[in-house]
């Protein structure tokens, strides 16, 4: 049998479950309230320091609520929480536990809208988001809709832009709201006969009728200058022929005569507009002796059909007169033209046929003016409105809708609410105006433009895209996440948030069909809100909707033509599984998305993320709780799966656009140690430090980790134990925060991982002025409050102090210990601690006089000499700290990993520690059929240190003696003082003996 020894350099392990003969040095059994230093060693877990009780306020905290916790910078820090019966929000700062003002925004109506979005029935009902000043509060349990807000529905107008001025022109329209038709009969030829001229039309006497009597049928004019051998019928007009109306006297002897129809079937008064152009040439011809000859008229006449009018059928025939020659026009043919114009069939005279007239606009316009009016039909007055603008006129109608028309659309451009092409839109319009721009048959290509005249104003302006009139365009903001804003003054408002309006497109929400549909998250919860790219991220259901970049409450395309890159993206996740996504965590690759089975990662191949470009892949299928959040560990994404009977914790790394992460089950050496429901999370990168905990319970779960470029060299699990049951823990900067319950009363602690001027310490200046060789240690006592030492009473007759219990102590079953901490030169009380007992309610009491001291040190009755010195007691719950060693074997390293030597037999003599910063200890040694050996040591003997300094050591070591078999040994180490404890090292010696077999 050889005498051996073996070190354990370090017991920054953590907490193994494996077997003993499994662990690799420096793993233990169990590690209470420690916290392992790769640098310091396995230390004492910091004491949490009280900073308010949050149930003895204004607003106090409720037995059930959301608890949430907002970073603002390093100075600022806020815990809420929000009342899950009434959405009350209290907020108070992490410095000072202060109470905020909270204000919910606008009226009674909008208060309590605002309060029922916030009411909840668990926890994770309500997640948080906080960018800067605005902290986004979402429900998962209410469902978004649509308001019933809509774009606005225009009235049945129409508008007839006209196109160009032109001469020998009908601008005509038909209007209808019907789809009965008109027959219109148009003349498509004529013939024109003379029956009446200077050959046949005068009296006896040679000469026209007297008297003003029309010319009839006689005989041959030979008097002056109406004599048929001077031709006096010569001449040329143009006609418009309407039945009763009067021609012009001064071509039928100046007599007064109409335009009398006689008419082939219908109304003769429907004959109107027949335009034509008669010209008639003459020719003197002699007749007779060749030298004295008779002179006669040869006429010749031919005739032009301008416009066929209205009315106009084959049959009918009409006289009309020309420089006092008769002329009878009959129809020849006709074309007939059914119409469906049962409002107003608009047939204005044409525009003239010869450039001797101007034609103007306003003529043009006014005559389809006058017509619409003239058929009535609710253009005018209190039932519609026709109104010029510009070069067009704008028709309205309030009783029903119609549609309106024209033939000549090279002329007139006439329309409602449609046009084939944006080209068809006018330069001026109504303002206000909309029309769907048709484009194709189909109606993916479909979109609305609204008119924006200039100073809103008819007239000139601009068309933009618009939605679809009638369709909902606004978020129901009360089942919409809502905001809650840090004002200037440090108070909280909690109001809506703006969500944009939709600015296009059109959408059916029976059909579920439209060029703009509504966002995938309206009729569904929305599970989370997240921040990426510059745009705020909305998951719900299995899709992920992104905002516009930069515009972060816009859920809607700038058009509906096509995509742009500014678009807001809405995607989803497809997969065998569901996959409804209730978080998500950015990462270098993309947005890292979770379902409650699989991962998925949100990333584009393009260098800019758009509808057109974003793409979701399937990275991994691992299960997740989605009561939780995943954390980042600064390079590598963690997160949690309740799936089977215990907690697991996974640490996926690695993580890229195309191929598998890695994924590694952290929590595996301790397996059995988590608990089921784990909810809380606190994380800090800085610290690299991580504490799960489930709510209710006093038990937070460490998990500490540190890499160097390529290997992890710190992966450490530890628990500790708290003085009341955690509703809440975050880690903000390097402090955390946790919010411990005792008999229904909530107190806010704080725990600095990393040690702040705001940590209770003894100093030991050695008795100097200087503070370069000071020494700093922590002192450990839970929910610990200083109190001033003018707080404190002596009693001297029953020799004690006293002081009034402080707001924040509900714990009747926690033990109390008070240590004196010095703040001046006198040192005499300094680390002088002792166990406090609570009495008449609210007093605590100390053993002895904590209040002065004899300089003298004798026991008389006068106190005139008593000096008091400055300091103050640093009051609160002890706790212990306790480390399980595992089974000792002689091992040795093989490769990476280490072998136990378990088939030989080791007999321990002793144990050596090496400590760091160290006060009062205990060690325990539990032996198979003996009786436990336990020893309490104090790292500084009594009367060996030099008189008021502190009684701790930096570091120090302590040999344990055992002269025991290993596996009949159970060692534990323990220190339920307020002193620090810290533990660098273990070094057994025995003897070992390899019972004669060789391994191989």
């Amino acid at each position: 049998m050889s005498s051996i020894t073996q070190t354990i350099p370090s017991y920054n392990g953590g907490i193994s479950q494996q077997p003993d003969e499994l662990k690799i040095p420096g793993q233990v059994k169990d590690a209470l309230n420690v916290l392992p230093d790769l640098t310091h060693g396995l230390l004492k877990r910091p004491g949490g320091k009280l900073i308010k009780s949050l149930s003895d306020g204004t607003n106090n905290s409720v037995a059930n609520g959301r608890w949430f916790h907002y970073y603002r910078d390093e100075n600022e820090q806020y815990i809420g929480q929000i009342n899950r019966s009434s959405g009350d929000v209290n907020v108070w700062r992490c410095s000072d536990g202060q109470e905020m003002t909270v204000t919910f925004d606008g009226n009674t109506t909008m208060q309590t809208n605002l309060k029922n979005y916030l009411k909840h029935s668990a926890d994770e009902d309500i997640q948080t988001l906080t960018l800067n000043d605005y902290t986004y509060l979402t429900n998962r349990t209410v469902a978004t809709a649509m308001s019933g807000t809509v774009e606005p529905v225009k009235p049945y107008e129409a508008y007839i832009e006209l196109k160009k001025v032109a001469y020998a022109s009908q601008y005509s329209l038909n209007v209808y709201d019907s789809t009965a038709t008109t027959a219109v009969y148009t003349a498509t030829r004529i013939k024109v006969q003379r029956d009446f001229d200077s050959s046949n039309a005068c009296a006896a006497n040679g000469d026209y009728p007297s008297g003003g009597s029309l010319p009839d049928d006689g005989s041959r004019c030979t008097t002056g200058g109406t004599a048929d051998s001077y031709c006096p019928n010569v001449a040329t007009r143009v006609f418009s022929v309407n039945h009763g109306e009067s021609g012009d006297n001064s071509d039928a002897n100046n007599t007064s005569h109409t335009y009398t129809v006689v008419a082939n079937g219908g109304s003769a008064a429907d004959r109107k507009n027949l335009y034509l152009r008669i010209t008639t040439t003459g020719q003197a011809v002699p007749e007779g002796s060749s030298t004295d000859p008779d002179y006669h008229c040869r006429y010749t006449t031919i005739h032009d059909l301008l416009y066929g009018g209205e009315g106009w059928r084959t049959g009918d025939y009409v006289y009309v007169w020309l420089k006092d020659a008769r002329y009878k026009i009959t129809v020849e043919s006709h074309s007939v033209a059914n119409v469906a114009a049962n409002l107003a069939l608009v047939r204005p005279e044409p525009t003239p046929f010869d450039t001797e007239t101007t034609v103007t606009a306003e003529g043009i316009l006014g005559s389809i003016r006058t017509s619409i009016e003239d058929a009535g039909n609710d253009f005018e007055g209190g039932n519609g409105e026709i109104r010029q603008i510009g070069n067009g006129l704008y028709l309205k109608r309030n009783s029903a809708p119609f549609n309106i028309n024209t033939p000549v659309s090279e002329l007139l451009n006439a329309f409602t609410v449609k046009v084939d092409d944006v080209a068809d839109l006018p330069n001026q319009c109504a303002h206000g105006y909309v029309v769907q721009i048709v484009n194709s048959a189909e109606d993916e290509d479909d979109f609305f433009v609204k008119f924006f005249g200039n100073n809103d104003r008819d007239g000139e302006g601009v068309w933009e895209e618009c939605p679809e009139p009638g369709r909902n365009i606004e978020f129901d903001a009360t089942k919409m996440p809502i905001q809650m804003i840090r004002q200037v003054d440090g108070s909280f408002l909690i109001k809506q948030v703006s969500w944009d309006n939709c600015p296009v497109g059109a959408y059916d929400s029976t059909t579920g069909y439209g060029t703009v549909p509504e966002p995938s998250f309206i009729g569904q919860t929305i599970n989370k809100m997240l921040f990426f790219r510059n745009r705020m991220v909305l998951l719900s259901d299995e899709n992920v909707i992104m905002s516009r970049p930069g515009d972060f409450f816009n859920y809607w395309p700038k058009t509906a033509i096509n995509y742009t890159a500014t678009d807001h993206v809405d995607i989803s996740c497809s997969s065998e599984y569901p996959a409804i996504i209730y978080d998500g965590i950015q990462v270098n690759q993309g947005l890292l998305l979770f379902t409650k089975n699989q991962q998925f990662m949100l990333t584009t191949d393009s260098d800019v993320l758009s509808p057109n470009t974003a793409k979701i892949n399937a990275v991994a299928t691992y299960n997740f709780n989605y009561n939780t959040n995943p954390i980042s560990l600064g390079t590598t994404v963690g997160f949690l799966d309740n799936g089977g009977k215990n907690t697991r914790f996974f640490e996926m790394s690695n993580v890229v656009r195309e191929g598998q992460p890695e994924v590694i089950e952290q929590s595996k050496v301790v397996s059995q140690l988590f608990p089921k429901d784990i909810t809380l999370i606190a994380n800090s990168r800085e610290n690299s430090a991580l504490f799960f905990c489930t709510k209710d319970t006093n038990e937070v779960f460490g998990y500490r980790y540190f890499s160097s470029i390529q290997k992890r060299m710190l992966n450490a699990w530890f628990r500790w134990e708290l003085s009341g049951d955690v509703q809440h823990m975050a880690m903000l900067d390097d402090a955390l925060y946790i919010v411990v319950r005792n008999d229904g009363k909530d107190a806010l602690q704080r725990f600095s991982i990393k040690q702040d001027d705001s940590t209770n310490v003894l100093v030991n200046d050695f008795g100097t002025t200087t503070t370069d060789d000071d020494l700093t240690y922590r002192l450990h006592l839970d929910n610990a409050v200083s109190i001033p030492h003018g707080d404190l009473t002596y009693d001297a007759d029953k020799d004690w102090t006293t002081f009034t219990l402080p707001t924040g102590f509900n714990n009747s079953l926690a033990k109390l210990h008070a240590i004196a901490v010095p703040t001046g030169a006198d040192k005499t009380f300094q680390g002088m601690s002792s166990p406090a007992y609570v009495f008449e309610g609210n007093k605590v009491k100390l053993n002895g006089n904590w209040k002065t001291y004899d300089p003298q040190e004798i026991s008389d009755s006068t106190t005139t000499d008593d000096v008091t010195p400055a300091g103050n007691l640093i009051f609160g719950y002890l706790y212990d700290m306790e480390i399980k060693f595992p089974t000792l074997y002689y091992q040795k390293a093989v490769g990476d990993s280490y072998r136990s030597e378990i088939q030989g037999s080791l007999v321990l003599h002793r144990l050596k520690f090496s400590f760091g910063p160290l006060g009062v200890y205990e060690t325990k040694l539990e032996r198979v059929g003996k009786p436990d050996y336990i020893e309490l040591y104090e790292a500084v003997i009594a009367d060996s240190y030099i008189a008021n300094r502190v009684q701790f050591t930096p570091d120090s070591k302590a040999t344990i003696p055992v002269y025991e078999k290993n596996t009949n040994l159970i060692i534990t180490l323990k220190s339920s003082h307020p002193s620090p404890a810290t533990l660098y090292s273990m070094t057994w010696e025995g003897d070992y003996s390899n019972k004669y077999y060789q391994r191989v």
